[in-house]
């Protein structure tokens, strides 16, 4: 009896591991070389007083991706294809340029970040480095899917590095925590300007696009996913994205704290970070070269997904020929449009990355409410709607990314 329950715990947490893959590859997608840049700007210019929000938006980034998956399961089809279902063409072509936009933008700021970090580890100008990145991303995406998600979830365990990098530099692991559990609130414009970056980027559309479309990917796998119980799957990745983003946090606010405004790329981001010595930049330059090539898939697949959705072309990684070609096109498109962006002369990562987030804080709050609206929808989720703790997250997210929207017209 003992032996045979034990044996039905084991395949629940294989089945819950294997919802989780999808999840694992988003979160860690979230924590991209833009994103790591600013986690170490808040951690620098911050200390430890922003942690509390990173265990605030956990819920929030679940319940955000939760409403990405019930939709895209229960309706076999992604976020773009649906809203122009529901409501029309237009408000589709709107959101989903708004994100191609911003995920290119992006794209250009990671890619510069990647090559820029391989310039500190060899000496050698960062731009060499560019069509290496695109070749090694090329050889990668053109596997077929699972292949596609199993060299992805091997690179997000690479972002581990992160908390080496906070062990190394020896915290104040006490005061890290009581910060966490116990809000504080800023009252200056850094501070403010600091708490809209970090809640910018840790819930991104990008990653509702992509976790839609990899749940699409799974069902033509034939991989079965259970609607009413994949919240515990989401969950996994997304604590695990905000962990990684606690410990980058971390590890800027013990080294480089109060010496965070001259940090502008994500160069400046790991030599910022020189007093862990030569193990701790090494640890920090590893954990960039995995986010990037983690991330940038994710970005041009998110844009790829919600174009061929709203073309009605068929889409998928490891197509071949006519069949998916639209998809493989804009794939190709944005990773090649945003690498060649990087290499303009007068091309600024920070500003790139500035201008995607205004993108994003103006699209997320809108994308939400849809969302939001289409899970509860029995037409789009039949009887899968969401359960209360995604509704009540959803509204929370939605309040939060407005006031962060007027705050930043505000203070800018």
């Amino acid at each position: 009896m003992e032996q045979g329950r034990v044996k039905r715990e084991e395949v629940k947490a294989k089945e819950l591991l294997k919802e989780s893959l999808p999840a694992l590859i988003t979160g860690g997608a979230g924590d991209d070389p833009a994103g790591v840049l600013t986690y170490t700007v808040v951690g620098a210019t911050t200390g430890f007083s922003q942690l509390w929000l990173l265990l605030l938006s956990t819920p929030m980034l679940a319940a955000a991706n939760s409403m990405a998956a019930r939709i895209a399961v229960s309706a076999r089809d992604g976020i773009a294809a649906v809203i122009k279902k529901r409501y029309g063409r237009a408000a589709s072509f709107t959101i989903v340029l708004m994100l191609a936009i911003a995920n290119i933008a992006t794209i250009a700021a990671d890619t510069a970040g990647v090559a820029s970090v391989l310039q500190i580890a060899t000496g050698i100008r960062w731009q060499i480095f560019v069509p290496a990145i695109l070749v090694s991303l090329f050889a990668v995406l053109r596997r077929e899917y699972t292949q596609v998600k199993r060299i992805l979830v091997s690179l997000t365990a690479v972002l581990l590095a992160y908390v080496f990098a906070a062990i190394v530099a020896k915290p104040n692991w006490a005061a890290a925590l009581q910060t966490t559990l116990i809000p504080h609130v800023g009252a200056s414009k850094a501070w403010m300007v600091a708490s809209l970056g970090l809640l910018g980027t840790t819930i991104s559309p990008y990653m509702l696009f992509w976790q839609a479309g990899e749940e699409i990917e799974e069902l033509q796998e034939g991989i079965t996913i259970q609607t009413g119980e994949m919240g515990a799957g989401v969950w996994l990745g997304m604590v695990y994205s905000n962990l990684i983003a606690f410990f980058i946090v971390v590890a800027a606010a013990a080294t480089v704290h109060a010496g965070g405004a001259n940090i502008r790329s994500v160069a400046d981001a790991a030599e910022a970070l020189s007093p862990l010595g030569r193990a701790g930049m090494a640890i920090f330059v590893v954990g960039i070269l995995g986010a990037g090539l983690l991330a940038l898939p994710v970005l041009a697949g998110s844009t790829a997904y919600a174009i061929a959705e709203l073309m009605g072309w068929p889409e998928g990684f490891g197509a071949t020929g006519a069949h998916a070609r639209g998809f493989l096109v804009v794939l190709v498109t944005a990773l090649v449009g945003g690498a060649l962006i990087s290499l303009l002369p007068n091309f600024r990562p920070a500003d790139a990355l500035y201008y995607s987030q205004v993108l994003d804080g103006v699209l997320l709050p809108v994308l939400m409410l849809m969302l939001l609206v289409l899970s509860n929808d029995k037409q789009v989720v039949g009887n899968y709607k969401n359960p209360p703790w995604v509704n009540w997250m959803a509204i929370l997210t939605i309040f939060v990314s407005l006031a962060a929207d007027f705050a930043a017209l505000v203070l800018h």
